[in-house]
């Protein structure tokens, strides 16, 4: 289950309780806090089984609790006949509803990046590739970071002097909740087969660790081409990352893919 269906999923459900408890003749205010609440019970014992991080359920419980006070508020305005509704209840509810979606907005980029017809438009070179919006996780500040960067950037160049050429293929074949063949063609600098490498395949989800598919190991099919079979639980914003190792040097690509939901 997503964080939006929860999301949109809980204000739903908190208005059927609210009218439900409305035709059982429950007090305006009492309906506002038992239908916020109920969800919001919910929700909070839900995320002890599956923690989605203390951000996104704070932003499920200030959706939930905005919800029942607008409920609440819309109750409690005494009109009669085709009388307009005063100007400070309009105001209320117009905040609150620009709430939920700049909450939604920030959810969906937080968990799937910013989609890339709007990553084009708004970021420097982004139609070039290799861009994540998504929310990657923790990073750390300690005085190792630098060392970390320092690795990360000697790596990249010993891998220029490498020269080798990695191709993933099978990526556009993914669907949720299917089996499919991916493979990985390995040539040297002087565009050789590489063979008797050690291959490793890595689909990771940004902002859900809890989903990550770490180091598959890639069978050898033929001189230099290695496979491996993959099923990916859910849709949505994967990063494919290809590990090759032969003797002593290292060689790594990574790739962003989106893998549509089942059919």
């Amino acid at each position: 289950m997503s964080h939006m269906d929860t999301l949109f999923g809980g204000i739903v459900l908190i208005i059927v309780l609210y009218y439900i408890l409305r035709l059982l003749g429950v007090t305006n205010y009492w309906r506002g806090v038992v239908s916020s609440a109920l969800p919001m019970l919910a929700y909070v014992i839900y995320a002890m089984s599956d923690w989605p991080g203390g951000e996104v359920l704070a932003m499920h419980v200030a959706v939930y609790v905005a919800t029942g006070t607008v409920l609440a508020m819309l109750g409690s305005s005494k009109r009669t006949g085709s009388e307009p509704l005063h100007w400070v209840p309009k105001v209320i509810i117009g905040f609150f509803a620009g709430l939920f979606v700049i909450e939604a907005v920030l959810m969906s980029i937080s968990t799937s990046g910013i989609p890339p017809a709007v990553a084009r438009w708004v970021l420097p070179r982004a139609g070039q590739g290799g861009v994540h919006t998504a929310f990657p996780g923790v990073v750390p500040h300690h005085e190792d970071a630098a060392a970390a960067v320092s690795e990360h950037l000697k790596e990249v160049h010993r891998q220029r002097e490498l020269g080798w050429h990695i191709v993933l293929a099978g990526l556009g074949q993914l669907r949720q909740g299917r089996a499919s063949d991916l493979t990985v063609s390995v040539t040297d600098k002087a565009q050789k087969p590489l063979d008797g490498a050690r291959v490793d395949l890595s689909l990771l989800r940004p902002a859900m660790a809890a989903d990550d598919h770490s180091a598959i190991p890639m069978m050898p099919a033929a001189p230099g081409t290695y496979r491996a079979r993959v099923k990916l639980p859910d849709p949505g914003r994967w990063v494919a990352v290809v590990s090759v190792q032969y003797g002593g040097d290292r060689y790594e690509i990574d790739r962003n893919i989106v893998v549509p939901g089942a059919e």
